[in-house]
Formats: C-alpha cells, structure tokens, sequence
C-alpha cells in the first residue's frame, strides 16, 4: 500500500506471513559516530535496492550501534524487516522510530501497513489515525485510515472529513474516482444514520523502492 523510511517513502507490498520472534537488540556506544551511521545507512539502503536484504538488515544494525538516535535509519531497517516477514521485529523497529520522532508521520504509516496487511485492521486504523494527527496532509495514512475504517465497519463523520481531506490531495487517477464513490455513499449512509456501507476496495500499483538518503539525514497500494 505505501511506507515511509528515513525521511522518504518506501511503498510495503504483500502480506506479512510467518515471522521471527527475536527482536531487534543494538547496545548504545558511549558516543555516537553520525557520519559513521549515515554511512553505513546508504551501503544498507543501496544493499536494499538490490534485494540483498540480510546484508541490509545487518549494514542498518551496524549503523545503529553508531548512532541509535536517528529515527529514520529505525524505519527502514523496519522496512528491511517486514520484507523478510519478521513482524515483531519490524513492527519494534518502526515503534522506536516514531518515539525518536515525534513528528514524523511515517513510522507510524508504516505500522498502520504492517498490521492492516497483516488483517489486524483495529490497530492499523489507530496508527493511522495518529499518523494523521502528526501530518493531516499524509496521503498514505488518509487512504490507510478509509481503508481500515472499512474493514472495521468503523467509517464515521471522522471518516468522511478524511475522504474530503483526501480529495484535495489525491493524484491518483482511480483513488480520485473511487473516493468520490465512497463518499457519496457514506454521507447517504451518515444521512439515514446508517452504519457506513461497505465499498470494494482499490488497488493502485507501487513496488518498495526506497530513496537515497540526504546527506544529514532523512505512495498507494491497497
């Protein structure tokens, strides 16, 4: 559907199958090595992009005992983890990014991928929903949240400022067809205080393909 990872967008497609209950564990350095990390990121990130994803993993871990405070490289080793079905680990990894940073609406996008793909729509619509209070202007939490609210039979007044919201953002030639058919029929169903009825779903296409890094440090598919 979508993602984000390290000040940059990284799509997640497919479900979540069986994953590994170890967790991720990097000890903290006495001090931290910035350029060291954001160095040993970009090898990750180009490893990434090549599908090389445990040399990936182990490159993001490394830059994370450089510097464990940078949110960014968190997301995409979460990123890196759910592409190699370890939920546990990814959905911490993404957790630990939103708590690094407390603005940045995408770890919390991308939780809300991880868990809605996984069918757990309950939690994927509340991390969607946070997202959103981070960033109202998300496009991947605006489709996410509609999306899980659906699932959930949860769609509500709050579901329908988020349809209008995302109405003014949408580029997407189908999700703008497809919204004005879901908002049509939720505002009838709001009208005869009905629940929300039911919609097809729809599928934009977009493959994981993350981005470079800037030199500091730090889309649809459901």
């Amino acid at each position: 559907m979508f993602a984000a990872a390290l000040g940059l967008v990284i799509a997640l497609s497919g479900g979540c199958a069986a994953q590994k209950s170890k967790t991720v564990v990097v000890p903290a350095p006495e001090t931290f090595d910035t350029a060291l990390a954001l160095q040993l990121a970009d090898k990750a990130l180009a490893a990434q992009r090549d599908k090389k994803l445990d040399e990936a993993i182990e490159l993001y871990k490394q830059a994370i005992s450089a510097n464990p405070e940078l949110s960014g490289i968190w997301t995409n080793l979460g990123v890196a983890l759910m592409s190699k079905q370890n939920f546990t680990a990814a959905a911490e990894a993404f957790k630990h990014a939103a708590d690094l940073s407390p603005t940045d609406s995408r770890p919390l996008v991308n939780l809300g991928i991880a868990y809605l793909d996984r069918g757990w729509a309950d939690q994927a619509l509340m991390y969607f929903v946070d997202a959103i209070d981070r960033d109202p202007n998300n496009v991947e939490a605006l489709r996410g949240a509609i999306i899980a609210a659906q699932r959930t039979g949860r769609e509500d007044d709050r579901t329908l400022g988020y349809m209008k919201q995302l109405q003014l953002l949408e580029t997407d030639p189908k999700w703008k067809q497809e919204l004005g058919y879901r908002r049509l029929r939720l505002e009838g169903a709001l009208r005869d205080k009905k629940p929300g009825i039911p919609v097809p779903e729809v599928r934009t296409n977009s493959a994981a393909q993350p981005v470079p890094p800037p030199a500091s440090a730090p889309s649809p598919n459901h």
